[in-house]
């Protein structure tokens, strides 16, 4: 089969196989295409373009359960992808992305769910913990795909950003074309601060999440639907103002999300209730918003599955007002 036909039958399936068999069809296409081109590299540069193309897919569809199945397979494709062309920045981006996309999905809800729990006894500690570095360990395979990706154009880019001093002044010189690594490194790396909170090392490169969020913001705030305003959001919501808390720069971000999006991307208000609302320790606006999060019906459709994660996670989260709140 000519690589051309094959290119035309994948991108044909390619709803089809990331709603229902998107590792076992893929995986097939893929065989298909590298057998008949002559330029392995070729060949895997054409499906990481399809498949890239492919992601609105996923996000369009809010059946997690069918979601949790294809994903494993989707990010195996691109690790075999990867393998027969180490240095293609876009399946790295992919990669980093699809990791993220994975843990925060899926595995951060069994997270907060194991963690807000009423009386946890000793097994049940012993889960949260499990669960937790098996959830950082997804990131962090995130972060290391971004650097992967930042090392293409920025060789020296771990030195850089292992040292304080230069953490800043590297990140400023990076440019648009350097935007998905940075955003998607920044992303990974908040979230395993968030899930290690009690760790000093962790904590040590909350910076880096900062600055390299205020520098996408400079070069396209609107990046992932306003991405680095969501994750400074929570950033600046979640912590104390010793810690680099600070409420009012919180709220700055939540206004642009609102501007950008009003009511329609509800990860804003599941942010704005779980952070915000929480340390302000505003019961009634926080069980206001979150059943407004739950009653609200899926508008638009690029949002249905991050719309879909807030419902969910909105459950959680009021099943545990009692133990967040002190009357």
């Amino acid at each position: 089969m000519h690589w051309n036909q094959s290119c035309r039958l994948l991108n044909a399936y390619s709803i089809v196989t990331l709603r229902r068999y998107v590792g076992l069809l893929l995986a097939l296409f893929l065989l298909i295409g590298l057998n008949a081109c002559a330029s392995r590299q070729l060949a895997v540069r054409t499906v990481t373009d399809i498949i890239n193309e492919g992601l609105t897919a996923y996000e369009s569809d809010n059946d997690l359960n069918l979601l949790k199945s294809a994903l494993p397979s989707h990010i195996k494709l691109l690790e075999t992808l990867l393998a027969n062309d180490p240095n293609n920045q876009k399946l790295l981006i992919l990669l980093s992305r699809s990791y993220a996309s994975y843990a925060f999905i899926f595995s951060e809800g069994q997270v907060e769910a194991a963690r807000l729990q009423s009386d946890p006894d000793a097994t049940h500690r012993a889960l949260v913990k499990e669960l937790s570095a098996s959830t950082a360990g997804y990131y962090n395979k995130g972060i290391e795909y971004a650097l992967r990706a930042m090392e293409i154009r920025h060789p020296d880019c771990r030195k850089q950003l292992g040292r304080i001093a230069s953490t800043g002044p590297f990140i400023q010189s990076m440019g648009k074309d350097d935007l998905p690594a940075l955003f998607w490194y920044g992303f990974n790396l908040s979230a395993v601060i968030n899930l290690n909170r009690d760790s000093m090392s962790s904590l040590a490169k909350a910076h880096q999440v900062e600055k390299t969020m205020l520098r996408a913001i400079e070069m396209d705030d609107t990046y992932f639907n306003g991405g680095p305003h969501l994750v400074l959001f929570g950033y600046y919501a979640s912590r104390s103002p010793i810690t680099g808390g600070n409420p009012e720069l919180a709220l700055n971000h939540y206004r642009q999300l609102k501007l950008m999006h009003g009511d329609t991307f509800l990860l804003t208000d599941l942010f704005y209730a779980r952070y915000y609302l929480y340390h302000q320790q505003d019961r009634e606006g926080f069980i206001s918003t979150l059943n407004r999060i739950i009653n609200e019906p899926y508008a638009v459709e690029e949002f249905r599955l991050y719309n879909k994660v807030a419902k969910d996670r909105a459950k959680i989260y009021l099943t545990a007002a009692d133990r967040l709140f002190i009357d």
